[in-house]
């Protein structure tokens, strides 16, 4: 049976600001995120249908966070908790999903592979 590396991409801009140790004022990123899916072509030969996927990014990521405050949504609204939101809430909708990557800048992101 034949497996594959499945990856979308996607962005939103969004707020974030930290207190304690990190002590910064709310500032603006482009958060580019990266999903990728691993598992067996199916009859058709492939994984996922890319149209699937950017309906549900779009609704559960991009519409959520776009223009916002992630202060709002998260206690601590760094880039590494954002990555494990996203892995979570993806993971319910597509089984499949093997890792999220969160960008807050060109240089640097976090990576989440679930509790493995």
């Amino acid at each position: 049976m034949t497996k594959i590396y499945l990856t979308q991409t996607g962005f939103f801009t969004a707020r974030h600001g930290h207190g304690g140790a990190l002590a910064e004022a709310s500032h603006e990123h482009t958060f580019r995120y990266e999903i990728t899916f691993y598992g067996p072509l199916n009859a058709e030969g492939y994984l996922l249908d890319f149209r699937d996927l950017s309906a549900a990014f779009k609704r559960e990521i991009d519409d959520r966070f776009e223009g916002k405050d992630l202060c709002a949504f998260f206690d601590n609204p760094t880039t590494e908790t954002l990555c494990i939101w996203i892995y979570r809430r993806i993971k319910k909708l597509f089984p499949h999903l093997y890792s999220v990557k969160v960008a807050e800048a060109e240089d640097r992101w976090a990576e989440y592979r679930g509790n493995n």
